[in-house]
Parts: structure tokens; C-alpha cells; sequence
């Protein structure tokens, strides 16, 4: 049986899924293993392929035609006989695909943060938050909590913004979509330089989302991630988070320098500085 027709066809059932993780979900079957599949480098046992088969309403002969007769079989089929979504998009596909398979080896990023950028409420003052960097489920994720306090005044007042969202390698790059957990009122997403060191370091980068204002107009921002280690106290971590004036001392040199949200005379658009 054609390994090749498998895969395609595979794939082209799961576009009209929400998700690829969804399916495996439901279906049990490891995501790895569930990627042999579609990219034709191996077929499934006979007991999986009656349980892909049964998911989607398919004979198990069927799902080996070739893709084009199969596909001309599919489009007059009911949903509802394949069980699945006739509103789902395949652009839904393709960016679950893009946040899975990173083309990079994140392992050397996964750890502990601190994490540089101006405050869009106080323009001369600077962020200080805390993110980690995770893998689970085959997936790098990331945690970021920024604590809203004045570290360097007598404020005992403090606000907690917890973001939450997924890491991906592609193109040399690092790519990072998150949202607001508490409120999910707002997405972040963020394009940062990789190193070439064996060790992390610092990561430069640029961050669009809303400010912080009643306003909340789109920005752009420079962003520094600075490594602490892959095993840090996260307790103590928190603790040296804040909002810091931009000539307080706390902010190292390096680092005011490649969050500054300066633009050169000569560019026409915003830049991050790589490191």
C-alpha cells in the first residue's frame, strides 16, 4: 500500500480538524508516531489504522486511494459522515504545524529569565519580568508574569500580569505567540535573534502587542531575554521583578542599550538590534 496516499490523504482529513493535537488527542495515538504518518515515513498498525479509520467515518481501503480520487470523495461526503468540521481552515492546520515543528533545536533555550522592555505606561521606566521556557508534549511553551511594582520607591502596591504561549524555531529565528492568561484581552508576539553560542546568554529581539494605557494602541517594542539557568529559583527570580527607572543602576549597560526603542535617520522601519 502506498505510503505516500496515506500521508496526503491523512492530512488532508486532519485540515478539517481544529487541530492535529486534537486529533491525537482523540485518537490516543503519540504525536510523534502521528507525524511517521504524515510525513509517509511509515504506515500505521492494523489496530491504529481502524482506529484512524473509525474516527473519520472511513473505510480502511479508502483512505489508501489516490489522492486525488480520494480527494473528490471527501468533498462530496458529509461532514458529518467524517466527523469532522466543514468550517475548519486549513490555515488553522498550517500554524499548528509551524508552532510543532520547529526547524531549530530549542533545548539550549529551555530555562529561566529575566525579561527587559519599556513600560508603555512610563516612558522612562523599565520592565523587568520573569519568563520560562519549557518543553512538554513534544512542545516548547513559555510563562512570563510581569510584576507591575516600583522597586526602587516605597510602593507596597502590585499588579501581576501572567502571560502564557507557545515557542517555535523557523527560518533561524524564534518566534513566540502568547496571550494575556487572566483576562485574555490581548495577544502578544514576539521575534527574537537565536544565539550561536553553545551557552545562552542574552537574546535580543523585537515584542508586538497593546499598551498598557486605557488606550491601548498596537506597539512595537525592543526586548532582552537574559538567561538565569534552566534550573533557577523562580521564587527569587519574581522577587527581583519590577519597574525600574532607566538610570537606577539596576539595568545593566548592554541591556538599556538594545531595549532603547530609538530609530536611526536612515531606516524606515522598526528594527530589533541583534547582539
Amino acid at each position: 500500500m502506498n505510503k505516500q496516499n496515506f500521508a496526503d490523504n491523512l492530512r488532508l482529513l486532519c485540515n478539517y480538524k481544529k487541530s492535529i493535537s486534537e486529533v491525537c488527542r482523540e485518537l490516543e495515538i503519540n504525536r510523534q508516531q502521528f507525524n511517521k504518518y504524515l510525513s509517509a515515513k511509515t504506515t500505521p498498525s492494523g489496530n491504529n489504522l481502524r482506529r484512524i479509520c473509525d474516527y473519520f467515518g472511513l473505510e480502511e481501503h479508502e483512505i489508501y486511494l489516490p489522492h486525488d480520487e480520494f480527494e473528490q470523495i471527501i468533498r462530496v461526503r458529509p461532514a458529518h459522515e467524517l466527523n469532522v468540521a466543514s468550517l475548519n481552515r486549513p490555515e488553522l492546520h498550517i500554524i499548528d504545524e509551524l508552532m510543532t515543528n520547529s526547524t531549530m533545536d530549542l533545548a539550549k533555550y529551555e530555562g529561566s529569565y529575566h525579561i527587559y522592555y519599556y513600560s508603555t505606561s512610563f516612558p522612562t521606566q523599565v520592565l523587568k519580568a520573569y519568563g520560562m521556557i519549557f518543553k512538554e508534549d513534544g512542545r516548547y511553551f513559555i510563562k512570563w508574569i510581569e510584576r507591575l511594582s516600583q522597586k526602587d520607591k516605597s510602593s507596597h502596591n502590585d499588579f501581576i500580569y501572567k502571560i502564557k504561549g507557545m515557542v517555535t524555531g523557523l527560518g533561524n529565528r524564534i518566534f513566540i505567540s502568547g496571550y494575556e492568561a487572566l483576562l485574555q484581552n490581548e495577544m502578544i508576539h514576539l521575534t527574537l535573534f537565536p544565539t550561536y553560542k553553545n551557552k545562552v546568554s542574552l537574546l535580543s529581539g523585537l515584542m508586538l502587542g497593546v499598551s498598557g494605557t486605557d488606550a491601548r494602541e498596537p506597539v512595537s517594542q525592543r526586548v532582552v531575554f537574559s538567561y538565569l539557568g534552566k534550573h533557577y529559583d523562580h521564587r527569587q527570580a519574581i522577587k527581583a521583578c519590577g519597574i525600574f527607572e532607566e538610570d537606577s543602576g539596576v539595568i545593566e549597560e548592554q541591556i538599556r542599550k538594545h531595549i532603547s526603542n530609538d530609530i536611526d535617520p536612515e531606516e524606515k522601519v522598526f528594527y530589533a538590534r541583534p547582539l
